[in-house]
C-alpha cells in the first residue's frame, strides 16, 4: 500500500473517506499542516528577488528552509499516525499503543504551531499579493494544531490518562 506522501490527492480523500480505522483526523491535521507549510513557501518563493521585499529576503530564505523541512515532517507524520492507529486496533488498545498514538499528533501540534508562526510572520512580511495565501496557511496550521490536539485528548482518554 502507497504511503500517504505519495498518494495522489484523490487517492489520499478516498482513503480518508472509507471505512478503515486510518487514515484519520491525525493524519489529515498532519496533510493541514503540510499543505499550510506549502503554502507559507510558495509565500516566501514569491517575496524572494523582488526588489520591493530586498530588507526581508534573508528571513524569508530561513523561513523557505524551515517550511520545506516542515512540509516534509508532517507528511511522514501522517504516516506515522496512520500507523500508530493501526497498531491501536492490533493491539486492543494496550498502554504502549495508545501511548504511541498519542506521541504522534502531539508532534503535529507542536510543528503545526510553528507553521502557524511562520505563516503570521510572512502574512506581515512577505508580499502583498500573496496575503490571502498566507491567511490561509495560517487557517490550514491552526486546523492542524487543534486536530492534533483533539487526537491526544481522545488517545489519552482511552487509556485512562
Amino acid at each position: 500500500m502507497k504511503e500517504i506522501k505519495d498518494m495522489t490527492v484523490e487517492e489520499f480523500l478516498r482513503d480518508l473517506a472509507s471505512d478503515a480505522p486510518a487514515p484519520g483526523g491525525g493524519s489529515a491535521s498532519a496533510v493541514a499542516g503540510a499543505m499550510a507549510a506549502a503554502l507559507v513557501a510558495f509565500v516566501c518563493r514569491k517575496t524572494i528577488g523582488k526588489k520591493k521585499y530586498a530588507a526581508v529576503e534573508a528571513t524569508m530564505r530561513d523561513i523557505l528552509d524551515q517550511t520545506e523541512d516542515l512540509m516534509a515532517r508532517l507528511l511522514d507524520l501522517a504516516e506515522e499516525d496512520k500507523a500508530a492507529f493501526q497498531q491501536v486496533i492490533a493491539e486492543k488498545y494496550s498502554a504502549a499503543s495508545l501511548e504511541k498514538a498519542s506521541s504522534v499528533p502531539a508532534e503535529i501540534d507542536k510543528l503545526a504551531a510553528r507553521v502557524c508562526g511562520l505563516a503570521i510572520t510572512v502574512l506581515q512580511y512577505g508580499n502583498i499579493k500573496t496575503q490571502t495565501d498566507a491567511q490561509v496557511a495560517s487557517l490550514l496550521a491552526k486546523t492542524a494544531t487543534l486536530g492534533a490536539k483533539l487526537n491526544v485528548e481522545i488517545n489519552k482518554k482511552d487509556k485512562g490518562v
